[in-house]
């Protein structure tokens, strides 16, 4: 997501998934930028998905972790809970993306 005045990211997330021949997540990596001070890996989503079938219920369970562990930013544009928000958001929406591009 961008910042409308600036165009610069409130919020972004890549997303790079292989799956193994069943189907399942054999690897995620996942970086996120925008939430706190510096960008970061999101290595519990990570871990939530390796190993699994990438259903929606699995998505949705890793992706709720995509904030954990940092200290959130907020400013005028976006408060810390926003943010929070969109860290979610936008980590479920790169992971189906990077499943669809993977499968």
């Amino acid at each position: 997501m961008h910042h409308p005045a600036s165009g610069f990211a409130v919020v972004g997330v890549a997303a790079s998934i292989t799956l193994d021949d069943n189907g399942a997540c054999r690897d995620a990596s996942i970086g996120i930028t925008g939430v706190s001070a510096k960008a970061y890996r999101a290595t519990t989503v990570e871990s939530a998905l390796n190993g699994k079938a990438p259903d929606d219920q699995t998505i949705a369970a890793a992706a709720a972790h995509a904030t954990e562990g940092v200290d959130i930013n907020g400013d005028l544009f976006a408060s810390e809970d926003y943010r929070r928000h969109l860290g979610v958001v936008y980590a479920k929406r790169a992971i189906k993306l990077a499943i669809e591009r993977a499968g």
